[in-house]
């Protein structure tokens, strides 16, 4: 893949942009999509797991407006605007040049998306603000995406600002270097750990005490410690319950399957 690193102010070349997956944890079995903008007139809304071609320059600021829809197809007369992530290309050049490949950014569901990006400065903290929350908190929407730099000509005759989708043979050819690949690894190990820490803490171990045939606690032994088993009246061990809860109920996927 090319390194966007090396992209002139005046330059301009085409990036695949993914949208992988949405988390929002209060959706119900809603389906996806994104809307891709490069700042000129002309946008285009993908689903997931699919790719576009967008041609950019260093000053370019890509907007990404996740929509919720009930049905598969996307309708703007259904569709509701979850939140809006805006990727500043010239941060993008400059500390994740081999591009970002499959990682979690929180969307800005308070920004109304149709409103200007503002001030350079603010948009770059609130873009690698957008990254570290990703993983701090489980709970805000959030989009996995993959944005990689590519050398491929997308038209014979030239490259559009908004070209077509991007075919599979397209997207093996331009895949991600070892340096993205590392640090998308590394957010989603953290982000596992982040879920596993909040569901442990929604599913805290409940410990009961174990009775004695006199009806009181046993002496002797802090309560849920465990306690040597009983003997059966036929010489066997007696089968005692469980002292930890079981595990939690099945919970419904919260995006629908494209």
């Amino acid at each position: 893949p090319a390194a966007m690193g090396n992209t002139l102010a005046t330059d301009t070349i085409p990036v695949l942009v993914t949208m992988v997956d949405v988390h929002n944890p209060k959706s119900q079995d809603q389906f996806y999509f994104c809307n891709v903008s490069s700042g000129g007139a002309s946008t285009k809304v993908i689903g997931r797991s699919q790719t576009l071609s967008v041609e950019v320059g260093i000053t370019t600021i890509l907007s990404m407006t996740v929509y919720e829809c009930p049905e598969p197809v996307f309708t703007p007369e259904t569709a509701r605007c979850l939140g809006v992530l805006r990727v500043p290309i010239e941060r993008l050049a400059e500390r994740y040049s081999s591009g970002i490949f499959q990682q979690w950014f929180n969307l800005d569901t308070r920004t109304d998306p149709r409103m200007p990006a503002g001030d350079p400065q603010q948009l770059v903290s609130k873009f690698e603000q957008a990254y570290t929350d990703a993983v701090a908190d489980v709970y805000q929407p959030k989009i996995c995406l993959s944005v990689i730099g590519t050398a491929f000509e997308v038209q014979r005759g030239g490259r559009q600002t908004c070209a077509i989708f991007v075919g599979e043979d397209v997207k093996t050819q331009a895949g991600p270097d070892l340096k993205a690949l590392i640090a998308s690894h590394k957010q989603q190990a953290a982000y596992i750990d982040a879920l596993h820490e909040e569901l442990r803490r929604l599913n805290m171990p409940s410990y009961r005490p174990v009775v004695n045939p006199g009806g009181a606690p046993m002496q002797g032994a802090p309560m849920g410690a465990p306690q040597p088993p009983m003997m059966a009246s036929g010489g066997g061990y007696a089968q005692t319950g469980p002292s930890m809860a079981g595990p939690p109920r099945g919970v419904a996927s919260n995006i629908a399957p494209m």
